[in-house]
């Protein structure tokens, strides 16, 4: 879990000054699709003020979108054609579409689809570096090694 607040911390300054695409929102999706907790919840809220405080606008709404993209992706991935991993680009699609007209309608900006489309497809190979950091690096509490 550090190394993924890590992660996120990174992606959320690159997100604000040098990648114009949506990595924490990205990241969030791809860990809401592998595992649903309620800690994804908590990343959610304090990376979308995080986001929202670094990219200059009204904290609430970001922070509000990211919720309800985290939430109904946790209740998505519970369902069986989660375990399909090609399943998170049109949900990434779909939620970043979603949260991108948003911010449109709020900041009074165009929808760039290119960028969206981009960053969907980014969402397989996010989604693999992630479940393998899941599987392999992260110690269970379930598994316990015999001395």
């Amino acid at each position: 879990m550090k190394t993924l607040i890590v992660i996120l911390i990174i992606a959320s300054f690159l997100q604000t000054t040098i990648l114009p695409i949506d990595l924490v929102l990205l990241v969030l999706i791809c860990r809401a699709y592998i595992k649903s907790e309620r800690a994804n919840l908590y990343l959610a809220f304090a990376f979308g003020m995080l986001t929202a405080h670094l990219n200059l606008i009204n904290l609430g709404f970001q922070t509000f979108v990211y919720l309800i993209v985290v939430w109904t992706t946790g209740l998505l991935s519970g369902s069986r054609l989660a375990g399909n991993p090609f399943l998170v680009v049109p949900v990434s699609f779909l939620f970043l579409s979603f949260s991108q007209l948003i911010n449109s309608f709020i900041n009074h900006q165009t929808m760039d689809f290119p960028k969206i489309i981009f960053t969907s497809i980014l969402a397989l190979p996010i989604l693999f570096l992630l479940r393998l950091w899941e599987e392999r690096f992260i110690v269970r509490k379930e598994i316990k090694l015999r001395v």
